[in-house]
């Protein structure tokens, strides 16, 4: 297949690598050229996989979209309202988009604008990558694990079976499915682990972890409330990708997670009041406003309330 990548960090680029070696057609782009800067025509990637890889770098997202069959989005959250705008206009046909991490309802938002331009594309959601990748100092990226299952979530319910399908095929690994993508939104666990490892006082031994299951236990009751109850289990995501990451996600990032599930929590009337606080301490902490979520506050009231219905 044609996939192109958008996002050239760890995780898109390691994503790039994998969908490479299984001699898919891969372009890479990156918004702001930092993560293809010292590429050439081929990737190289180390630890559970070891190789180097041909692509191709494109130089503009019209560029990086030409001629897709897949487009898979490895980009933050807080960054992908702007950039899902930009895509809607700048696509021609109607490829799969695969995003992941989905950065709360941001594949609704993506249908949205398609909608609005009379294409119909399947968007898939996965709330992890496949693989967790870090970046060496020679820019080679080090393949830290692969996971032995992708999760993901899809829309329209029509096209589930080809995204599935066309997972499979991209990294070769069994596709668990989710609800949809809500459910693939609740299960990102990058807020809330960067939420346990901010807050946690140091020299409490596994503090960590006890913040986490208890952060944890609050997302799953809301998932409850909102009819999407079977999510992966938070310590099975962890342990598949080797552990807790090291360190923390950008803040931008972190506080938009928190945000997002900060305002499902209030839309359901459901309280989460340790994501809350940890909502409020992030806040009082950086001194900057997280909510509300910017792909939330991008969607139609009435068709989000909708959404969040069981």
């Amino acid at each position: 297949m044609r996939v192109a990548v958008l996002g050239a960090g760890a995780a898109g680029s390691a994503m790039a690598g994998l969908a490479a070696s299984r001699e898919h057609e891969v372009t890479l782009w990156s918004p702001r050229g930092g993560g293809t800067r010292h590429l050439g025509d081929r990737l190289k990637t180390r630890g559970l996989l070891a190789g180097s890889w041909p692509l191709r770098i494109a130089a503009d997202l019209g560029r990086a979209l030409d001629q897709a069959e897949v487009v898979l989005v490895a980009l933050p959250g807080h960054v992908l309202p702007q950039l899902l705008h930009r895509m809607a206009a700048t696509l021609v046909g109607e490829p799969a988009v695969l995003l992941a991490p989905p950065g709360a309802l941001a594949p609704l938002l993506l249908h949205g604008l398609a909608q609005s331009r009379g294409l119909s594309l399947p968007v898939g959601a996965l709330p992890v990558p496949p693989v967790a990748a870090r970046r060496d100092g020679d820019g080679a990226i080090d393949i830290t694990a692969i996971r032995p299952r992708i999760w993901a979530g899809g829309l329209p319910a029509a096209a589930r079976r080809l995204l599935t399908d066309t997972l499979v095929d991209l990294f070769g690994l069994p596709v668990e499915p989710l609800a949809d993508v809500l459910a693939a939104g609740l299960a990102e666990p990058t807020a809330l682990i960067g939420a346990a490892r901010m807050l946690a006082p140091a020299g409490i031994p596994h503090g960590v972890a006890r913040l986490l299951l208890g952060l944890s236990a609050e997302r799953d009751a809301l998932a409850v409330a909102c009819g999407r109850a079977a999510l992966p289990g938070m310590a099975e995501m962890v342990m598949e990708q080797g552990g807790l990451p090291e360190s923390l996600p950008p803040l931008p990032e972190l506080g938009a997670g928190l945000a997002f599930l900060e305002a499902l929590g209030r839309a359901t009337g459901r309280p989460v009041p340790m994501i809350a606080a940890a909502l409020q301490l992030l806040e009082g902490t950086t001194g900057e406003v997280f909510s509300p979520h910017p792909v939330m506050k991008d969607l139609d009231a009435a068709f989000l309330a909708k959404v969040l219905g069981p």
